[in-house]
C-alpha cells in the first residue's frame, strides 16, 4: 500500500517535473520575442539599461569613477540607443544568451525527475542517486556562476552591432545563496556516499 502511494506520488512529480522542463524554455523566448505579440519590448528595455549603466559607471549602484573622471564621462557625448540597432542577428543571439540560465535550470529539473523516476520504482538509497544529488549541487553552483557573467554577456550581446561592446556585472544576496545551496547538496551528497558505504559494509559482515 505504500509502495503504491509513493508510485502514484512520484509518478505525479515526475509529471510537474517534465511540464516545468519543457515550459521553462518556452516562456523565456516568448517573454524576449513579446514585442512581437503587441507586448514590451524586452531586450530594447534591457539595452538601454544597458546603455544607461555605461553612462553611470556604476557597480551595484556605487560610481565606480569619482571627481575629475566622474566630470570628464559626463562631458563626453551621450551614446544613442539608436547606435546599436537591434537586428535579426542581435536578437536570436541574445535570445540563447538568455537561455543560457534556463539550460541550467533544465538540467537540474531532469536530475529529480530522474531521482522521482527511481523512487518509482522502489529504488530509495542507491549509489546512482547519490550521483545525482552531487549532480544537482555541481548544478546550483553552475548556475552561481552563469548568473554572474548573465548580465555581462547579454549587454555584449546586444552591443554587438554598435560601435563599442558594452558589459556590465552584478552580484546579489540571491547569487551567494544559490551557490550555498549548492554546496549544502554537495555536502549531503558526500554524507550519504559515506553512510551508503557504511551500511552496505555493514550488511556484508551480517
Amino acid at each position: 500500500m505504500k509502495y503504491n502511494k509513493l508510485e502514484r506520488m512520484s509518478s505525479l512529480i515526475e509529471w510537474i517535473l517534465l511540464f516545468a522542463l519543457l515550459a521553462t524554455p518556452i516562456m523565456t523566448v516568448l517573454g524576449t520575442w513579446s514585442h512581437l505579440l503587441g507586448g514590451s519590448d524586452y531586450l530594447q528595455d534591457q539595452l538601454i539599461n544597458a546603455l544607461a549603466m555605461e553612462g553611470d559607471k556604476v557597480l551595484n549602484g556605487v560610481p565606480l569613477t569619482m571627481g575629475e573622471a566622474t566630470a570628464t564621462q559626463q562631458a563626453a557625448p551621450a551614446t544613442s540607443v539608436s547606435d546599436y540597432p537591434l537586428g535579426l542577428g542581435t536578437r536570436l543571439l541574445a535570445t540563447l544568451v538568455m537561455l543560457l540560465p534556463d539550460l541550467v535550470f533544465m538540467l537540474m529539473l531532469w536530475q529529480l525527475r530522474q531521482l522521482f523516476r527511481s523512487y518509482r520504482h522502489g529504488l530509495l538509497f542507491t549509489f546512482e542517486q547519490i550521483r545525482r544529488y552531487r549532480q544537482i549541487g555541481l548544478l546550483l553552483c553552475t548556475a552561481f556562476m552563469v548568473d554572474l557573467i548573465h548580465t555581462s554577456l547579454l549587454d555584449a550581446a546586444l552591443t554587438i552591432s554598435g560601435p563599442k561592446v558594452l558589459g556590465t556585472i552584478s552580484l546579489s544576496t540571491s547569487d551567494f545563496r544559490a551557490l550555498l545551496a549548492g554546496f549544502i547538496v554537495l555536502a549531503l551528497a558526500l554524507v550519504m556516499n559515506e553512510a551508503k558505504q557504511l551500511a552496505d559494509e555493514q550488511q556484508l559482515t551480517v
